[in-house]
C-alpha cells in the first residue's frame, strides 16, 4: 500500500487563544526519512513514500504493462546522491542491462514496476534498500541514493550484447588448445571454444538460473585467478549477472556436467582489469566447469 508524504491526518491543538497544526505521520519516521523530507523542501516534485521506506515520484507512468523482477530493461537514468554527486549513469543514452531487474538492488525491485514503456520518474531509496554500510564506488556507506529513470523498453529476455570482434584472438587460443592436446572442441560465432567433457543432463540452466558449481579461472599461461577450490560453490546471483562468455557457454551443460571454456576477451572482461589485477586488459580467459545443481529461485 503506497503511503503518500503529504498524507497527513492534521490535529490542532488550541491553548492560551493560539492554534497550533501538529503534523500525525502513519508510519515511524526514521533518520532517513527526516534526511530525504529536507531534501525534497525545495522540490517540485513530491514522491510517495512506501512501507519500506522507498519513495516513489511516479511523472509519467507509461504503459500499461510494467516491468517484473524476471524483466530485462533498456533504459536511461542517472544517479545521485542528496548533496547532488552524480555516481552513475547513462548520459542521456538508452542501455539494455544482461540481467533481470532482479538483480537489481533492493530499491528499483521495488521502484522500478511502477512505470511502463516510457515511463519515467524518480527514485529515492534508503540505505538499507540500497547498498547499506558497504562502499559501492562513489557512493558512501548508509547514502540515500536519488535516481532519475526512463524506462524505454524491457522484455523477458535478455538483449544481445554488441559486441567488437574487430579482433581476432583465435590464433594464440588454437596455439593453447595445441599445445595442452585438446581435441573435440567446439568453437561458437562469438569465438569461443568449448570443450565438454560430459554435457550432463538434458535439461540445461538459463540465464535466471542460480548455479552450483566448481570452477577453476586462468589465463592462457596458466595463472590462476579465481575458482571454489575443488568445493562447491551456489552463486548468490543468476547466470544472467556473470560475463556473455558464461551465458552462452554455461547453458551447453546440464547438472553432473563438465568441461572447459576458452573465451576471448571481448566477451569476458575486454579491456578492463578485473580479479583485483589478476586479469590484465584483453585476456584470454580459460574455465574448468562442473555445473552441481541451479535452481531458478535465489538462494536463501
Amino acid at each position: 500500500m503506497k503511503k503518500s508524504l503529504l498524507y497527513i491526518s492534521a490535529v490542532f491543538l488550541v491553548a492560551c487563544g493560539g492554534g497550533e497544526e501538529v503534523e500525525e505521520l502513519d508510519y515511524v519516521e526514521t533518520a532517513y526519512d527526516k534526511e530525504i523530507k529536507t531534501f525534497l523542501e525545495d522540490k517540485s516534485w513530491k514522491p510517495e513514500r512506501q512501507e519500506s521506506g522507498l519513495y516513489i515520484y511516479v511523472e509519467n507512468e507509461g504503459s500499461a504493462e510494467k516491468p517484473t523482477l524476471d524483466s530485462y530493461l533498456t533504459l536511461s537514468y542517472e544517479g545521485r546522491l542528496l548533496d547532488g554527486t552524480v555516481f552513475d549513469g547513462t548520459n542521456g543514452e538508452a542501455i539494455s542491462f544482461p540481467f533481470p531487474v532482479a538483480g537489481l538492488i533492493p530499491g528499483w525491485q521495488e521502484g522500478i514496476p511502477s512505470f511502463g514503456k516510457g515511463g519515467n520518474g524518480k527514485l529515492v531509496i534508503p540505505p538499507d534498500l540500497g547498498y547499506g554500510e558497504r562502499q559501492a564506488g562513489l557512493i558512501p556507506p548508509n547514502s540515500i541514493l536519488v535516481f532519475d529513470i526512463e524506462i524505454v523498453d524491457f522484455s523477458n529476455e535478455p538483449s544481445a550484447p554488441e559486441i567488437d570482434m574487430s579482433v581476432d584472438y583465435s590464433p594464440e587460443i588454437e596455439e593453447y588448445i595445441a599445445a595442452e592436446g585438446l581435441e573435440g572442441g567446439e568453437k561458437t560465432e562469438t569465438g569461443m571454444y568449448i570443450f565438454a567433457e560430459d554435457y550432463g543432463s538434458d535439461e540445461k540452466p538459463d540465464n535466471n538460473s542460480y548455479l552450483t558449481l566448481n570452477y577453476e579461472g586462468y589465463l592462457l599461461d596458466g595463472s590462476s585467478f579465481d575458482g571454489t577450490g575443488g568445493t562447491p560453490t551456489t552463486f548468490s546471483f543468476p547466470l544472467g549477472q556473470t560475463i556473455y562468455g558464461w551465458q552462452e557457454g554455461i547453458p551447453y551443460f546440464g547438472k553432473g556436467g563438465k568441461g572447459k571454456l576458452i573465451i576471448p576477451p571481448y566477451i569476458g572482461y575486454g579491456p578492463d582489469e578485473a580479479a583485483g589485477g589478476k586479469i590484465p586488459s584483453n585476456s584470454v580467459l580459460v574455465f574448468d566447469i562442473e555445473i552441481i545443481d541451479w535452481a531458478q529461485d535465489a538462494p536463501m
